[in-house]
């Protein structure tokens, strides 16, 4: 199913760009909250976030819109002391914690197809329904000085997540002035799918809930509108910044691991960045 659903989203990514897309570059913080991977404290570093996407395209001159965002993620290394290490599964038990390092990586994308109730010269506002996938992974490493039972039992090993979202978004912009439009857009989603990493014990069908927020501001450099005869385009060229915050919550993901003191905890995933763009219409 997975492999079915980024085909289609990659299909988007090149058709779409051939009339609409915007590239952007973010930066800003994740966070991974979970006692299922050893500590009972919040893993947060910095992350990277590359996008291809299209907050609002109108169909010809209709009220009908779609939007799309297909994003890569990628995060640095934090380290953290596992508190939550079952010390009972060494050979001599001490109050020895290990360290490990922590990396998320991965593919979110998300198609939305709805339609403007208010559409003016110069504001609209807009409800549509949406489609997603996620699909992250957080890489485990051990550090130099762990034993050899925790490299048994907490081997290097990537915990794969892969859900599937389906919710409602709303959108608008606002023309500030005659090239600057203000944007915001605030989208809420159940979600459904599975956390895996057979090699420390996580193996979890799971659902939960999805959340996004944007807030941005586009500066045109080029907005004009051209009469074909048949119908009219628009083509423009314009600058983007903005805010975006995202979070996945997962209920009740599972852990078989004698080294590892819980069997069962949620799973919450938080993504805040700042990016700036540049993006093409017509």
């Amino acid at each position: 199913m997975s492999a079915v659903l980024v085909v289609i989203f990659s299909f988007f990514a090149l058709i779409f760009p051939s009339f609409s897309a915007e590239f952007r570059y973010g930066y800003g913080t994740f966070s991974v909250k979970s006692k299922i991977f050893g500590f009972s404290d919040k893993l947060e570093d910095k992350v990277s976030v590359f996008s291809i996407s299209e907050f609002h395209k109108n169909v010809l001159n209709t009220g009908l819109f779609y939007g799309y965002n297909l994003s890569y993620i990628l995060s640095q290394k934090e380290k953290k002391i596992l508190d939550l290490y079952n010390s009972s599964v060494e050979p001599f038990p001490t109050d020895y914690k290990p360290v490990m390092d922590y990396k998320l990586e991965g593919f979110d994308g998300q198609l939305e197809t709805g339609y403007d109730f208010v559409k003016k010269d110069n504001y609209f506002l807009g409800i549509a329904g949406f489609l997603g996938i996620s699909l992250p992974y957080i890489k485990n490493y051990n550090t130099k000085d762990n034993s050899q039972t925790t490299l048994k039992y907490l081997p290097d090993s990537r915990t794969k997540i892969k859900t599937y979202r389906v919710g409602v978004s709303v959108k608008g912009a606002y023309k500030l002035f005659q090239r600057i439009y203000l944007k915001s857009g605030l989208s809420y989603g159940w979600q459904t799918g599975k956390v895996k990493n057979s090699l420390i014990g996580i193996n979890s069908s799971v659902n939960g809930e999805y959340g996004n927020v944007y807030a941005g501001i586009d500066i045109y450099l080029l907005k004009e509108k051209v009469d074909l005869g048949i119908f009219p385009i628009s083509p423009q060229l314009y600058f983007s910044f903005g805010y975006v915050y995202e979070v996945w919550k997962l209920k009740d993901v599972n852990v078989n691991n004698n080294a590892i003191s819980v069997n069962k905890d949620n799973l919450k995933i938080e993504n805040r960045y700042l990016f700036s763009g540049i993006g093409y219409s017509f």
